[in-house]
């Protein structure tokens, strides 16, 4: 099957019996998990789930193919949940087994944020007939906003445009975040299906977001303007009252995407102050002077190193055994003296 787009499947309203193996890859986590819940609940609430890992099949190649031919003695469905690592060659040849199994009645839904569109398990996928694979990519503002109103909607609130747009700005455009918030206000209108509530403006700031988003715009705009002499402050303040460095990496390579789809126009010919205040460069009004700024410093190639590192980085602060806490604030103040010496 051809790789599918996330929200295609987000759409689905059953598991389609003739696909062994749906597989989640990407840089976006947030909506790779969201696909991931969607599919593993329209299993049924009842089903029973099973949790492997990539290790467990390399130990085993077998066991996958075993486990979805297996009847659940308990439930009347079943489906299993695989956390693939690294690359996933090392699931590929247990993937390979389920996918040339006579018998396949249980479902699997893989994810793994660093396997990539070239890894050998993408490419056996995309040529099977009985597998499908979606990359998640960042959504862009836009598609934000659509993804707010939609997940409203799910917990019975009424969300406009401009209230999902307020709510994308708060979150600095994280996903995972935006859900919980939308759960939060559910919780705090006493929403439901059968009990329809409108978010207003003022529903949304009673809430705060609860984010710290201001302490996460002012370390993205410290670093990217260049004050050094501010970043070791604004860090300190960041982390005493509880923001986690993996959300400043990720609004970080948020704001990076808007510079290099803004810095494109600029290389064009336009104005970095006439770019921005453009209807249609999403950036939020409060933010135009900080990313004019950064637009006349940062150009194309720079962001693009700038966006590799970012995911370096996230990576490494996801997983164990290294220095993620270190690696962070050296990258933090690199970008912070490289945008010093370029302005």
């Amino acid at each position: 099957m051809k790789t599918v787009k996330p929200n295609e499947l987000e759409r689905l309203t059953r598991l389609d019996p003739a696909v062994r193996f749906t597989l989640l890859t990407g840089p976006d986590e947030a909506t790779m998990a969201a696909v991931a819940g969607h599919l593993i609940g329209l299993a049924g609430k009842d089903a029973e789930r099973l949790d492997l890992t990539g290790g467990q099949l390399s130990q085993d190649p077998s066991l996958l193919a075993a486990e979805a031919a297996s009847m659940s003695l308990f439930s009347p469905a079943r489906v299993i949940r695989l956390e693939l690592s690294g690359s996933g060659d090392d699931s590929l040849a247990a993937v390979e087994a389920l996918l040339a199994a006579d018998t396949a009645i249980n479902p699997v839904v893989a994810t793994g944020a660093s396997v990539t569109a070239k890894s050998k398990l993408v490419k056996l996928v995309e040529g099977a007939g009985n597998a499908v694979a979606a990359i998640c990519y960042q959504p862009d503002r836009r598609a934000l906003v659509g993804i707010a109103m939609n997940a409203a909607q799910d917990q019975g609130l009424r969300l406009g445009n401009a209230e999902a747009q307020l709510l994308v700005d708060l979150v600095s455009g994280d996903q995972a975040l935006m859900r919980r918030e939308i759960e939060k206000i559910a919780l705090y209108l006493d929403a439901a299906a059968d009990r329809q509530r409108q978010v207003t403006a003022a529903d949304i700031a009673a809430l705060g977001a609860a984010t710290h988003e201001e302490d996460v715009s002012e370390c993205i705009n410290v670093a990217l303007g260049g004050k050094v002499r501010e970043l070791p402050e604004i860090l300190s303040t960041a982390a005493a009252v509880g923001v986690a460095e993996i959300r400043i990496i990720r609004a970080l390579a948020i704001r990076a995407m808007a510079l290099a789809r803004l810095r494109a126009e600029v290389d064009a010919g336009a104005h970095p102050a006439t770019v921005v205040a453009a209807k249609s460069s999403g950036i939020f009004w409060k933010e135009r002077d900080a990313v004019t700024a950064q637009l006349h410093i940062w150009d194309s190639v720079r962001v693009a190193r700038l966006m590799t590192r970012l995911l370096d980085c996230e990576r490494a602060l996801k997983s164990s055994g290294t220095a993620g806490a270190v690696l962070f604030r050296k990258l933090m103040t690199d970008i912070a003296h490289q945008a010093a010496r370029a302005r």
